[in-house]
């Protein structure tokens, strides 16, 4: 039985890193239940103004597109995710917006960001710096594309919250705050601000609950 949990926990860790193959759909649709109260915490926290050029690293299936689109006018969403499975979805999921020109997704790793330099007023990731084996690669490709007085948004779930959950014995990095602000800092970020979660859901895995606190961490580009 232990074998089991452990080839379980295994795998969900793996799919959470890169959905693929059979499951991604349904670890999508998971990830969306699981992630949507720190999705609008997130857009809350961002502040979101008209006109602005947005990215988003991570956006599995793309499903919440439209709530930042409903945040401010006139605005241009950018979407970057390695998992061919999640961009296809997103694809699919967002064909009005895409065919508007208002939203342009790439397949591609946040180590190498096929963006222009200077293209973003914020980049904003949600669950996604546990993945980052070097995330130094990754920060100095926010920083170059992010435009000067630019932020940048981590959001990640506390780290007492984290460690419970089976599956994050592998493969993932998990940080408290004070670690993370001194990643950033350490690769030319300056740290602005921290926001944490209130009356967050708890989280749902195979019947047990689990109690959630999440942050924001909010860092900026030197104007």
């Amino acid at each position: 039985m232990n074998f089991i949990k452990k080839y379980l926990a295994k795998t969900i860790a793996s799919q959470l890193r890169k959905p693929s193959g059979v499951l991604a759909t349904k670890v999508a649709n998971k990830m969306n239940q699981t992630n949507g109260f720190l999705y609008d915490f997130t857009i809350s926290t961002m502040e979101i103004t008209d006109n602005e050029s947005i990215l988003e690293i991570g956006f599995a299936n793309g499903n919440f597109f439209d709530r930042i689109f409903s945040a401010s006018n006139n605005l241009k969403l950018y979407g970057l995710d390695f998992s061919p499975e999640m961009v296809k979805e997103a694809t699919n999921n967002n064909q009005a917006a895409i065919a508007d020109g208002n939203l342009i997704l790439k397949l591609g790793s946040s180590d190498k960001i096929p963006f222009p330099d200077n293209s973003f007023d914020k980049v904003f990731c949600i669950n996604v710096i546990y993945f980052w084996e070097k995330p130094a690669d990754h920060l100095k490709e926010i920083y170059r594309v992010l435009k000067p007085g630019g932020k940048f948004y981590t959001s990640i779930r506390k780290k007492e919250s984290l460690v419970q959950m089976p599956f994050s014995k592998y493969g993932f990095n998990i940080y408290t705050a004070a670690e993370w602000i001194n990643i950033l800092q350490l690769n030319q970020f300056h740290f602005l601000l921290t926001l944490k979660t209130e009356n967050e859901p708890d989280t749902e895995l195979d019947g047990t609950f689990y109690k959630m606190e999440s942050l924001c961490i909010v860092a900026g580009k030197k104007v």
